[in-house]
């Protein structure tokens, strides 16, 4: 059954706000780790990894038209970027996050349409900006795999 507007913007509020006490809770050395707060932190991030499929399911964009460029594929796809790679994530080990140092706007994030295929770019500002531009600049293509899902592929 799909899930409803309100309801996904709902789930988005809370998963954003359990991001918040995950960031407020990492611990900042190993020796003073609080049982307390360990134990907190991991039922917190179990709670996001709950979401995450409700989430993405709701934000699936297989019935989208790839073979021309439409502002409302470009918008869900910019979303999609945002959200897989400027948005705080959950890592492998329970209980830790990543939380990106840079905002999409910081890095030039651009979601384009040329030669019949979706690209994405943006800077790598984490990287020397004193190395080749390669190097420094994010460059993939929009593909979908065996079961329509939406995947990255490098160029």
């Amino acid at each position: 059954m799909p899930i409803s507007t309100e309801i996904r913007d709902e789930l988005e509020t809370m998963r954003e706000r359990l991001f918040e006490l995950l960031v407020s809770l990492q611990p900042h050395e190993e020796a003073n780790r609080d049982p307390d707060q360990d134990r907190l932190r991991k039922s917190l991030w179990r709670a996001v990894q709950a979401l995450d499929p409700l989430l993405s399911e709701a934000q699936s964009v297989k019935g989208l038209d790839f073979t021309k460029d439409d502002p409302a594929t470009r918008q869900l796809l910019y979303a999609f970027v945002v959200r897989s790679y400027f948005s705080a994530n959950l890592l492998d080990d329970e209980g830790d996050i990543y939380v990106p140092q840079h905002t999409p706007e910081e890095c030039g994030l651009r979601v384009f349409f040329q030669y019949g295929r979706w690209f994405v770019t943006w800077t790598k500002l984490e990287e020397d900006m004193d190395r080749p531009e390669a190097l420094t600049q994010e460059l993939l293509r929009f593909d979908r795999d065996i079961n329509g899902d939406l995947v990255f592929t490098g160029v």
